[in-house]
């Protein structure tokens, strides 16, 4: 039985005396590990080393902010903007993240959108878009909120802070809805009030008042200065569509009024229905040939 076992070959050397198979491949493995360690070693010192210039690009005084351009306010100052920007002259120029500032400059209720570039070696520039301000919402008689010119809110007005947006127009009658991202106005009275804020003179007006069966009134001192009105603000009542062409009728009636009947003041103008104006006086007389309403 031994005669018939079969000669195992020894595999770990060839028989001319050549590197065995094993030997070759264990070399070979052996060879593409070392080659392996070494680009590893390569990329982690090209990696220091860019991280080494990173710093010393970044943190070097050449590149320190000497000139910071601050362009488009109106309602902010530059203080406020570079402060809001979290930004300073001395900030290395290369070292500032643009679309960071941006973002924390556009967080600020007054900013619409802003633009940040950078002019190397020392120079940043910074250009924002202002929210502008056109009235005031009163809501619940205690809220008053801040309308852009959508007529939409941006922010709470604040007396101490909002100093300009003091003069602004009061509204009232709207109502803040739930709306994507947050609160804001929809309907027709919102396009009412939205259409009469479009108006000239609009600084003049000092009240809009939206209700949902009479439309809007309004309370201006746009025709101040005429005989026929004094220095009083007067009621306009406007209903909700052609406003400008009712505002047009305004003139003709005080021109008649100036002409026609001397020494006599407008309180109250209502022009619901343009066909059909009812005018009531500052000592509460009905104009002969309207219709009886009053303020």
């Amino acid at each position: 039985m031994k005669a018939n076992k079969k000669i195992r070959k020894n595999i770990s050397r060839s028989t001319d005396g050549k590197t065995s198979v094993l030997e070759f491949d264990f070399m070979h493995s052996l060879d593409l590990g070392l080659k392996f360690i070494l680009v590893i070693v390569a990329v982690s010192l090209f990696s220091l080393a860019l991280i080494f210039v990173h710093d010393l690009v970044t943190q070097s005084s050449y590149f320190g902010l000497k000139t910071i351009n601050v362009s488009g306010t109106n309602t902010l100052d530059r203080a406020e903007v570079l402060s809001q920007a979290e930004i300073a002259e001395g900030d290395n120029v290369l070292g500032i993240n643009l679309n960071t500032v941006r973002l924390k400059l556009i967080a600020h209720p007054w900013i619409r959108d802003a633009a940040v570039s950078r002019q190397i070696p020392s120079t940043l520039s910074i250009t924002v878009v202002e929210e502008q301000a056109v009235a005031k919402a009163v809501v619940d008689d205690e809220l008053e909120i801040l309308l852009d010119i959508q007529g939409q809110p941006f922010k709470r007005y604040d007396p101490g802070l909002d100093i300009r947006a003091s003069s602004l127009p009061a509204i009232f009658g709207l109502t803040l809805e739930s709306m994507d991202p947050g609160y804001g106005f929809s309907g027709k009275l919102h396009d009412a009030v939205v259409a009469v804020l479009a108006l000239k003179g609009i600084d003049r007006i000092d009240k809009i008042t939206a209700d949902r069966d009479v439309g809007i009134k309004i309370a201006t001192r746009i025709f101040d200065g005429r005989d026929a009105v004094g220095n009083t603000p007067i009621t306009l009542k406007l209903g909700f569509d052609g406003f400008q062409a009712k505002l047009n009728n305004v003139e003709q009636i005080i021109d008649y009024m100036e002409t026609s009947v001397a020494q006599k003041r407008l309180s109250c103008i209502d022009m619901f229905n343009i066909r059909s104006v009812t005018v009531t006086l500052e000592d509460k007389d009905i104009m002969p040939g309207t219709i009886k309403g009053g303020a």
